[in-house]
């Protein structure tokens, strides 16, 4: 699996490497910065639709801040070592969980779409525009 996963990356890396080294033929900058790139993995810790690992890249013309790493797990990444005990991706989701429909409310929005909700966002992800 982790060979996939490898392959994956890099070929996430190699296509977000050619847009950006493609003029935007319509206007300023390259075809990164007038894109916007969503990488990720339903494999966290455990499986679960819990703290995934993403990436998002392009869209600088569009108002997104790059070059920053955003944890929202926060001091409890829900995995590590197994304590013996009942693990934290067991337990019910908390209020402080930020659903990942928020970061969709984020990438609508930058892309013009005049929305505040999709499927069960709270809002939308200040930290990125």
């Amino acid at each position: 699996f982790g060979i996939y996963c490898s392959f994956l990356a890099e070929e996430f890396g190699r296509f977000a490497t050619r847009l950006r080294d493609t003029p935007e033929p319509a206007g300023p900058g390259s075809m990164l910065d007038n894109s916007l790139l969503l990488f990720g993995s339903a494999s966290s810790a455990f499986h679960l639709s819990r703290n995934y690992p993403l990436v998002l890249a392009g869209g600088k013309n569009m108002g997104f801040k790059h070059g920053q790493y955003i944890n929202h797990a926060g001091a409890n990444p829900q995995g590590g070592p197994w304590n013996g005990g009942r693990e934290p991706w067991q337990q019910e989701i908390t209020h402080d969980d930020i659903p990942l429909s928020n970061l969709f409310v984020t990438m609508l929005q930058q892309l013009g779409v005049e929305t505040e909700t999709f499927a069960d966002s709270t809002g939308s992800v200040d930290d990125l525009v």
